[in-house]
């Protein structure tokens, strides 16, 4: 009775101090915009996205429960050399949840367009990692003619189970624990999870887990993340559709990868005919964050490469 009582009393204190509803979007704006952030309106949402640099187009997709912020190391590395774009794709950061709850590959696909027509695109790079790597290559077969080259980082595509899997994403996905996750996300949680997408846990600091566990709690972005991961965890293998990628394509994978494993980036390099594959010994699952120099001199080489 008295170890009932007890964990009655540590279940409501944790709920007491980690529960929030969410984070309305106009308090992070100001910290979490920079001068050339824009918004683009798409299917009820306002999509945040940055420019900056000048010369070819690469644009940069991040994964899940991440934003543009993840690639600011690249931003400000290649922007010497490329018209850069990063944006926070829908569910995630800044832009939040889709209305319609929409989160098919399609509505990216046709997001991706309305941006490139407003930025007057006719053709780029993509650049993307994990879920936002899955997004570039479906671009790339989706809308060829727009795609000169893409770069796989981490990417999603092939079925694999991981090998560890993110303590925040299992919670997120799971159908008894994701109603809590809508309302109950730990910082510790958090920092975990950031944690296990590094190869090397001690580059984690304090301000670029306070960013993931601010943009996170955005209202709507726990319930979007839930049913994005459900959809990626559901779909087939794709290697039928990665087959048809024609474009120079560079892999970059790091090989203590734990949530999509090394194995998969033969597959990529397999799949696709005109491809090369890099990869960075003690690295996690977004390089370009966990040693953005070494990535972005990569990914230059292999862009400006004729």
């Amino acid at each position: 009775m008295i170890f009932l009582l007890v964990l009655v009393v540590l279940i409501g204190v944790l709920i007491a101090f980690n529960y929030h509803s969410g984070i309305p979007v106009e308090k992070l704006i100001p910290k979490y915009t920079t001068p050339e952030s824009e918004f683009l309106l798409f299917g009820g949402m306002k999509v945040h996205y940055r420019v900056t640099g000048k010369g070819p187009t690469l644009v940069l997709l991040h994964g899940v429960a991440s934003g543009l912020h993840t690639w600011n190391s690249w931003q400000n590395r290649l922007s010497n050399d490329f018209t850069v774009i990063s944006l926070d794709l829908p569910g995630f950061s800044l832009t939040g949840p889709n209305p319609n709850n929409d989160y098919s590959v399609i509505m990216y696909m046709k997001l991706l367009d309305a941006l490139f027509d407003k930025l007057q695109i006719d053709s780029c790079f993509m650049a993307g990692n994990s879920f936002g790597g899955f997004l570039t290559w479906n671009y790339a077969i989706f809308n060829p003619a727009r795609v000169k080259k893409i770069i796989l980082i981490d990417a999603a595509g092939f079925l694999a189970r991981p090998e560890k899997g993110n303590l925040g994403f299992m919670l997120a996905m799971n159908p008894f624990t994701k109603w809590i996750t809508y309302r109950i996300t730990p910082k510790s949680i958090v920092k975990k999870s950031v944690e296990d997408v590094y190869g090397d846990k001690d580059k984690v600091k304090s301000k670029r887990v306070q960013t993931y566990y601010d943009l996170n709690l955005r209202k709507g972005n726990r319930e979007a993340l839930s049913q994005i991961l459900i959809n990626l965890r559901d779909m087939n293998d794709q290697l039928s559709s990665i087959n048809r990628i024609s474009q120079p394509t560079l892999i970059m994978w790091g090989d203590k990868d734990k949530v999509i494993l090394l194995e998969n980036a033969e597959k990529f390099r397999q799949a696709i005919p005109d491809s090369r594959l890099i990869i960075y010994p003690g690295v996690g699952h977004i390089p370009m964050e966990e040693i953005p120099e070494t990535t972005a001199n990569d990914a230059r080489i292999f862009l400006i490469d004729k």
